[in-house]
């Protein structure tokens, strides 16, 4: 039955990978193509900036690139990818599971290790969600998306450390005891 879980709990973080990554492009999508700095002259664009600087700083794990918007979310990318390298193991270990007892604690260090940068990350975007200017420049739905595939990658991320963590696999097979028999002649 635990063995199910874990299959369940990969089959939930791959789709909670999709979900997040949606969102996330989403949100990098907005911040290359931002509209916000249209049209600004020079003191309207500092004191855009500066508010701008302000909301995504206070995130803590959003660091604004106004005039390089491209690494805006690179710390939520590389989230993604340590998460999927992550997935790449645990998905590994659930389709071949004679080798569990060797991988799982590895696995466990990495999706422990993980799963509080997603949890960091979670916050940071509820932080977004609360800012109304954040939900005016990013739009509340790119926000929302990237933060429930976040959720959903922290909930498979639990499944995973416990239903891998519980899991034993089967003992070996009773074998009957062999018993060889060497025939000696004297030479």
């Amino acid at each position: 039955m635990i063995y199910y879980g874990l299959v369940f709990a990969q089959v939930f973080t791959f789709v909670a990978y999709a979900v997040v990554s949606a969102g996330a492009a989403l949100l990098q999508e907005r911040a290359n193509n931002l509209p916000l700095w249209d049209g600004l002259n020079e003191t309207s664009l500092a004191a855009t900036e500066a508010v701008y600087n302000d909301v995504f700083q206070s995130t803590t794990y959003i660091i604004p690139y106004p005039g390089r918007p491209q690494y805006q979310f690179q710390y939520q990318w590389w989230i993604i990818e340590f998460e999927f390298f992550c997935f790449a193991i645990t998905a590994g270990l659930t389709l071949f599971p004679a080798f569990i007892p060797r991988g799982r604690p590895v696995a466990l260090a990495f999706l422990s290790s993980a799963l509080v940068l997603v949890m960091d990350n979670v916050n940071a975007l509820f932080f977004l969600l609360r800012n109304d200017t954040a939900k005016a420049v990013f739009e509340e739905y790119r926000i929302e998306t990237a933060q429930a595939g976040l959720m959903m990658v922290g909930i498979a991320n639990f499944m995973t450390i416990i239903f891998l963590g519980l899991y034993q696999p089967a003992p070996p097979a009773n074998k009957s005891d062999v018993t060889v028999k060497i025939d000696s002649h004297p030479v």
